[in-house]
């Protein structure tokens, strides 16, 4: 039985993972989804902006037993940190829809925007679902739209502006991939504009041991547009090929 720790996307909360979550528990294996601080039932950090605080919150859910640590957009910055932090926990990493790069100038001058509309009451999230949704979802998945749409609307301010600068100050995370000695899955979404192709062979030209599965008609949220895609695709780090 493999044991999965599965870490969300910005601005979601644990629920993003519900139907993949289901598929691997429905195989025999254990989940771990639990929300970020600052997300769901999670309490925002009272520390400065920095992903290392959503580490330090994840590291006692994993416990001293290795997991095939997954993670999807911002979770994937957090993923990376632990791998960072404590790799003996790190049985497989899996990064979804996500990079290991730092933010360039002009990406972090786009969250601190993204920050002082939050923080000002301001439409934060205008036009941000063209990108978080692929082109096919968006066409075929009013249900989809929805769900993301209320994400959207729902997030707290204080949660989105820490959110971002927490993003903004990450570093680049390219040599905690290439120090790894497990396998690195990456998976990604065929139609993701927001980490695309191009960031994904970053991350595989550094893994000793990296593999590349592409999610046909979906986009930068994938755990939601194909969730039995991408629970397949994780099912291929404890299932012998």
């Amino acid at each position: 039985m493999g044991r999965f720790l599965l870490l969300h996307a910005f601005p979601f909360d644990s629920s993003l993972w519900d139907d993949v979550g289901a598929v691997l528990r429905e195989t025999g294996h254990q989940v771990l989804a639990p929300d970020l601080p600052g997300f769901g039932s999670a309490q925002l950090p009272a520390a400065d902006p920095d992903i290392d605080c959503l580490v330090d919150a994840m590291l006692p859910v994993l416990g001293d037993e290795p997991a095939v640590v997954v993670g999807c957009s911002m979770g994937g910055y957090v993923a990376l940190g632990i791998a960072r932090r404590r790799p003996d926990l790190v049985q497989a990493l899996a990064l979804v829809d996500t990079k290991a790069t730092s933010d360039a100038p002009a990406a972090q001058e786009g969250r601190e925007r993204t920050a002082g509309l939050a923080e000002t009451g301001a439409d934060w999230s205008a036009g941000m679902i063209s990108g978080l949704l692929g082109e096919t979802t968006r066409a075929r998945r009013p249900d989809a739209v929805r769900r993301v749409e209320g994400v959207l609307a729902t997030a707290e301010p204080a949660t989105v502006a820490w959110a971002q600068r927490a993003m903004a100050a990450r570093p680049d995370s390219r040599d905690v991939v290439a120090a790894m000695d497990v396998p690195v899955l990456v998976v990604m979404g065929e139609e993701d504009t927001m980490s695309p192709r191009s960031e994904q062979e970053l991350i595989l030209a550094e893994a000793k041991q990296g593999r590349l599965i592409t999610i046909v008609e979906s986009g930068h949220l994938s755990p939601i547009e194909a969730p039995a895609e991408v629970a397949a695709a994780l099912l291929t780090l404890v299932i012998p090929r």
